[in-house]
């Protein structure tokens, strides 16, 4: 038995990891507005997907998949054990279709109780999954401005989601 290592496959991987990877971590920074748990959270979905094939490499979808279940995963560890939360989004939840539906459904009632600029950021940045440059452009202001709405639109969404939770859902 050969232990050379097959050279189509590694080009294979590196050609798959390089149209990827920047869309992934794009989406995990998006999400989590922080650049170390963005890059854990990438490496971990690579290494995950890795792990059950080496042959098979998943198109891109999968592995926004595989990222999305690390962060909820990290979310649910954060919170259980009342450890300071890191931003993040809710966007489509990964369990039954009814507590989908019923997460898209409030995510979209507490953006309509923001202010519009808020809500606009929000969904050009995580929901289109625009660049934080396009962004600028479609909303006349400049990329750092951009990032700081981001951010407090992400702080007033949690806030609101906070609330709601404690009075019950």
């Amino acid at each position: 038995m050969s232990t050379k290592k097959n050279p189509f496959n590694e080009h294979c991987m590196e050609t798959w990891y390089q149209q990827t990877v920047i869309k992934l971590y794009s989406f995990t920074y998006a999400l989590l507005q922080n650049r170390e748990e963005a890059e854990d959270i990438t490496q971990e979905a690579y290494f995950r997907c890795l792990r059950k094939d080496t042959k098979n490499f998943p198109p891109y979808p999968y592995l926004k998949k595989v990222a999305r279940n690390l962060i909820y995963d990290r979310y649910r560890h954060w919170q259980k054990n009342d450890s300071q939360i890191k931003e993040h989004s809710l966007s489509e939840d990964v369990s039954a279709p009814e507590e989908k539906w019923v997460t898209r459904a409030l995510v979209q009632e507490l953006m309509k109780q923001l202010p519009e600029q808020y809500s606009q950021v929000l969904e050009l940045r995580i929901i289109k999954g625009y660049s934080r440059k396009e962004t600028a452009e479609r909303m006349e202001r400049s990329e750092d401005a951009i990032r700081g709405l981001q951010y407090r639109a992400l702080q007033s969404l949690r806030d609101l989601f906070n609330v709601t939770d404690e009075n019950g859902g």
